[in-house]
């Protein structure tokens, strides 16, 4: 008797200890999924729209230059800005590509998001805005043209540059008709059609108005004003202090690879840009600046139009519009 009891306590004892040693196995699982659950997290996804600036953050994407940062980011392409803003509004959105003063707009309506760069500058030699007549029209400058129709989008970073362009060349305000056409392709439709004298486009449809033979008047090159802007929203950026870091320095390398071999993402700027399939050959590589945040002289010559015209009541403090990484 005392014999099986002696072997039924040793059975016992192994008993536990596999039991121990399978709920400690189990729990190290349980353990290990819990933390590769929490390094999964979902993808930032940042609404971009098929235009030119956001070159950079395709080439980003297309190099892994995020996932090397320990980031995840999925671009979201809206075919229209008031697509891309609701969804920024409903809360879909954790990152935003936009004009500036759209951006102001949004920051205003109580969008909680902060600037972390500049996409793209006006500059000089290189336009992403023109002034373009219709082919025949054969005034020599914007100043002799007179009496005609323009055609742009109200409240939006092409009537502010059209103000700029017509004081910058001493046109009086209120010289040309302004005729609002929202569909950008549509306005240029009916600049090459002779329904508009004049119409503000963007690249490159600048170039495809001029080769359908339109004459560049006025661009954007001089003006030297951040037109684009990067942004992520402010819980992200507190509750994760690195990510603006980490965001910024794969963004850098994505500008120094087409700044080095711009003509490697050709193909990738014609499929994921809107190039014309006329232009996907020639159309000029941009060149893009580093990161970094607008001027707050440029930001407030912006909000003053803005507040001028009734746009936004008061100025956005430019502290609160822009991220500074913390020290």
């Amino acid at each position: 008797m005392q014999r099986r009891s002696g072997n039924s306590a040793t059975c016992r004892k192994g008993v536990l200890k596999v039991t121990t040693s399978c709920f400690a196995a189990f729990l190290l699982v349980i353990l290990a999924s819990g933390y590769a659950r929490a390094q999964a997290r979902d993808p930032v996804r940042m609404g971009i729209l098929p235009v030119l600036d956001t070159l950079p953050l395709q080439v980003a994407i297309h190099e892994g230059f995020f996932e090397r940062k320990g980031i995840q980011v999925e671009l979201v392409s809206f075919n229209s800005a008031l697509e891309r803003d609701a969804a920024m509004q409903g809360g879909q959105l954790q990152g935003y590509f936009g004009d500036l003063l759209n951006t102001l707009l949004l920051v205003r309506n109580g969008i909680p998001m902060q600037v972390l760069t500049v996409s793209y500058a006006s500059r000089p030699g290189r336009r992403m805005f023109a002034l373009v007549g219709r082919p025949g029209l054969d005034a020599p400058s914007a100043a002799a043209v007179g009496s005609a129709t323009v055609g742009l989008s109200n409240a939006t970073i092409m009537e502010f540059l059209l103000d700029a362009l017509q004081e910058r060349a001493q046109i009086p305000a209120g010289t040309w008709k302004r005729i609002e056409v929202k569909k950008i392709p549509l306005r240029l439709q009916m600049l090459l059609s002779g329904q508009l004298d004049l119409a503000v486009l963007p690249e490159p449809l600048v170039t495809l108005a001029e080769s359908k033979g339109s004459r560049v008047y006025l661009t954007d090159g001089d003006l030297d004003l951040p037109l684009t802007v990067v942004c992520l929203r402010r819980d992200l950026l507190e509750s994760e202090p690195s990510f603006g870091a980490k965001f910024l320095a794969a963004y850098e390398e994505a500008v120094s690879a087409l700044a080095e071999h711009p003509e490697r993402y050709r193909e990738l700027m014609s499929r994921t840009c809107r190039i014309p399939p006329s232009l996907q050959a020639t159309f000029p590589m941009p060149a893009f600046p580093a990161p970094g945040l607008p001027d707050p002289a440029r930001v407030d010559q912006v909000q003053s139009w803005m507040v001028l015209r009734g746009m936004i009541p008061e100025r956005v403090p430019y502290g609160n519009l822009v991220w500074r990484s913390p020290q």
